[in-house]
């Protein structure tokens, strides 16, 4: 017999700390928020991307710098997206509001 514990295999234990069931919150209806956005350039851009990309829900963003507008869908909080998005409005001196929420 071998007795030196190799090529035994342990059965799974699975995670031991987790608890039972899904950790996430139940996901609501998913939704689009229309955003005007004063950005000026690629960075605006890219700091709205990165703040709405950290807001849990969100599934995708659309930003267009001409037009200026944010579009952003996912089953996220509409009122977590909007006072992001406003912080860094007035931290960048950017107007932003919501323009259309379905």
């Amino acid at each position: 017999p071998n007795r030196s514990g190799k090529g035994k295999l342990n059965p799974p234990m699975g995670n031991l700390c987790a608890p039972p069931g899904p950790t996430a919150k139940p996901e609501g209806k998913e939704k689009t928020l229309k955003y005007y956005a004063a950005m000026t350039c690629g960075g605006c851009s890219s700091a709205v991307t990165r703040i709405a990309k950290s807001i849990e829900g969100v599934r995708d963003i659309q930003c267009d710098v001409p037009k200026k507008e944010v579009v952003i869908v996912g089953t996220m909080d509409e009122k977590t997206v909007t006072e992001k998005l406003m912080k860094w409005g007035q931290k960048s001196s950017k107007e932003v509001k919501l323009l259309e929420s379905s």
